[in-house]
């Protein structure tokens, strides 16, 4: 019941419109035009649901969410840049033979020693060039820290935490950003690993001008091993827009809260029916008047 209450407390906070929606700042970002006030704009909705896994384990699983990054397909433009820059190292190929003399020599001492570093770097360098990649070609929407309770949305159940405009225009891929992961399993708190505190998925989608899509981003819980902790990973397959990729069942917050209402104004009725009890107390002040008017 605690669960409930707290789910309905966080989601009612969710639907709200968008409080930042900005590309990256850098002049040169793709992205520029979102500033536009002239832009033709579209209602995004985001979701979130869980696949049953191992989220059976848990009493409760509270994600908190500080952002969400909504990347834009690449332009036409970008690609003729990047077919230009292509073709003018091609004449450079025949300079580019003499570097390779000095770095056989360097690569071949080192690599071996080297190798555990950059395996290590493996994962920043990945972060990095997601980032780069998507450098001001993505906007980034505010999630206010909203909390979801993924054993409330298990399966086909999903909950909005955010909706508001976005300009209109082709998405490939969305990543959801994370500050903070409890999960508690028998009573006790567990550990829940989330790598680099964000999920992303790629998966392309359309936001017309003038209408709402609902985007469902599905994650799933799983147990990594018997003292290991869990892991949160993103779902591909059952994530995507609403009614076309995927069919989910909203939860409905003005439900829940009309159905607590419900039980206030029952409590509230029996109270009534206990206040009318006394008003049969004047019967017994009818018996002793009368007999006292006879003996006068």
């Amino acid at each position: 019941m605690n669960r409930r209450r707290f789910l309905t407390a966080t989601a009612g906070a969710g639907t709200v419109l968008v409080a930042g929606c900005t590309g990256n700042g850098n002049s040169e970002s793709p992205s520029g035009n979102g500033g536009n006030g002239g832009s033709a704009m579209g209602t995004f909705r985001l979701l979130i649901s869980d696949q049953p896994a191992d989220i059976g384990d848990f009493e409760s699983l509270d994600v908190t969410l500080s952002k969400a990054r909504v990347f834009r397909a690449a332009d036409d433009e970008e690609g003729d840049d990047d077919d230009d820059d292509d073709g003018t190292e091609t004449p450079e190929g025949t300079e580019t033979a003499e570097p390779t003399e000095t770095e056989e020599p360097t690569e071949t001492p080192e690599g071996t020693e080297a190798e555990n570093e950059d395996d290590e770097d493996d994962e920043d360098d990945d972060e990095e060039d997601d980032d780069e990649d998507g450098e001001g070609g993505f906007t980034e929407l505010d999630l206010e820290g909203e909390t979801v309770d993924l054993t409330e949305v298990v399966g086909d159940k999903a909950i909005s935490v955010l909706e508001g405009e976005l300009e209109a225009g082709t998405y490939t891929k969305i990543e959801l950003h994370a500050s903070e992961v409890v999960g508690v399993v028998d009573g006790e708190e567990v550990d829940v690993k989330l790598p680099s505190e964000k999920l992303q998925i790629t998966k392309t989608f359309e936001v017309e001008e003038g209408e709402e899509v609902s985007f469902v981003f599905d994650i799933n819980v799983v147990k990594r091993g018997p003292n290991n902790g869990y892991i949160l990973k993103p779902v591909i397959s059952e994530s995507g827009v609403a009614g076309e990729d995927v069919e989910v069942e909203e939860v409905d917050d003005d439900d829940d809260e009309d159905g607590e209402d419900d039980e206030e104004d029952e409590d509230d009725e029996d109270d009534g029916t206990e206040t009318a009890e006394p008003t049969e107390t004047p019967e017994a002040t009818d018996s002793p008047e009368p007999a006292g008017n006879e003996s006068a």
